[in-house]
Parts: structure tokens; C-alpha cells; sequence
């Protein structure tokens, strides 16, 4: 798995790597570098978690005054004499 880390870490093989560099690690590794902190993630991603983002539309606001039959209401019933 390919990550970008956020700090300078040097590999089990001895090879330095700086921050921002993106690095090939297998899942031991890669757990062991997100303990210390030191993997970069997106925002609102974990690298080893599903996440699910869900979007919701705020609710509109009201007017107390004009609660009631609208424009589209039909005339009053009138008595015709």
C-alpha cells in the first residue's frame, strides 16, 4: 500500500525517507506508522477505516406570520346575493 508520510522515517531496510514521501509498506508497517503518527491522511479518511460521509440539506427556516394557506389557496367560499 502506498502512503505519503508526514514525518522522516527510516525503513526497516535502512533507507531514509522524508517527510511528504510517498512510500510502498505492507499492512504491519503501515499500522505501526500510523501509531506514531507519522502517515499523512486526507481529511475525513482513515487509511485502515471505512468511513461514510453523509450529507444532509439543513432544515428551512420558518416565518410563524405566514403559516397558513399560501397565494395558491382557493378563494374563500363567498355567498352571492
Amino acid at each position: 500500500m502506498h502512503v505519503r508520510l508526514s514525518a522522516s522515517w527510516t525503513d526497516p531496510r535502512g533507507t531514509v525517507w522524508a517527510s511528504g514521501d510517498t512510500v510502498d509498506v505492507d499492512a504491519v508497517t503501515l499500522a505501526e506508522l500510523e501509531e506514531k503518527g507519522m502517515v499523512e491522511q486526507p481529511t475525513g479518511t482513515g487509511s485502515t477505516e471505512t468511513t461514510t460521509t453523509t450529507t444532509t440539506t439543513p432544515p428551512k427556516k420558518t416565518d410563524p406570520s405566514k403559516i397558513g394557506p399560501g397565494p395558491s389557496a382557493p378563494p374563500a367560499d363567498t355567498k352571492d346575493d
